[in-house]
């Protein structure tokens, strides 16, 4: 039993020797490591086994979301760019640092009729930027929100997804981006009087409806009676007012009623 642990002991030796010799003989090569950064970086294999005086051969060029690479430095402060050409290893390991600016994207918008509340809004940013963006308005219609994609398709259907919310801020992206301004049309009542010239009205009663602002005028036309033929919807009983036309573009974003004019036949 006692020869076995003096055996064990002396393979311990041997193999802890052996470990220490391996190491040391790792601690002499000399190597070029590259540090590109703690996070969001591509990681560039060092170089190993490199003999005293030589240059190095300029590795491909790092990514990070949201940042440009500049360039390769000798110290972690980017005091002293390393130069490939001319740059040659001394006896020991080292480290090259890469050096990033913030990266510049565009921003473009759409405002789908919008108008911008002044000129002193952001059109390009940096990446991990969060800024507010800009509120537009548009008369008769109440601003949504911006989306990565437009208000309406190219039939005219409204495309907002129900429950997006859109963005309120720069989107957290690193890339050039397009944001759709989406609208609400205001929703506006319109109630009808026949307004006929005589007592014996007959039954032309017109129903009130919802209208959104901007919608194609499509109103109800009251069929002509004996005595009298319809000449349209106006906002005064005498029709002096304004008169909505159909096929026209209704444009009003306050509750409207509506008086039938007629002529006596």
């Amino acid at each position: 039993m006692k020869k076995a642990v003096i055996v064990l002991l002396a393979a311990l030796i041997l193999l802890s020797v052996s470990s220490c010799k391996t190491e040391v003989e790792d601690d002499d090569r000399i190597n070029v490591m590259f540090f590109t950064a703690n996070n969001n970086a591509s990681r560039i294999p060092s170089y190993l086994d490199l003999q005293p005086g030589q240059t190095i051969e300029k590795p491909e060029n790092p990514t990070r979301d949201g940042y440009a690479f500049i360039g390769w430095y000798k110290d972690f402060y980017k005091t002293e760019a390393w130069d490939f050409d001319n740059d040659t290893i001394g006896n020991e390991s080292i480290v090259l640092y890469a050096d990033w600016k913030p990266a510049i994207f565009s921003l473009t918008y759409v405002l789908n009729g919008g108008t911008m509340p002044s000129d002193d809004y952001k059109t390009t940013f940096e990446g991990g930027d969060f800024s507010v963006l800009p509120l537009p308005t548009q008369a008769g219609f109440t601003f949504i929100s911006w989306y990565t994609y437009d208000w309406k398709d190219e039939s005219g259907e409204v495309t907002t997804i129900p429950g997006d919310k859109g963005h309120l801020k720069i989107p957290g992206v690193f890339e050039d981006i397009t944001l759709y301004a989406h609208w609400e049309p205001t929703i506006v009542d319109v109630k009808f009087s026949i307004n006929y010239p005589e007592d014996n009205a007959p039954d032309l009663e017109v129903t009130r409806r919802k209208v959104n602002y901007g919608d194609i005028i499509d109103f109800e036309v009251p069929e002509d009676t004996s005595g009298y033929s319809f000449q349209g919807w106006n906002t005064k009983r005498d029709g002096t007012g304004d008169y909505y036309i159909n096929g026209e573009s209704f444009e009003r974003t306050l509750r409207l009623t509506l008086y039938a004019v007629w002529t006596k036949k």
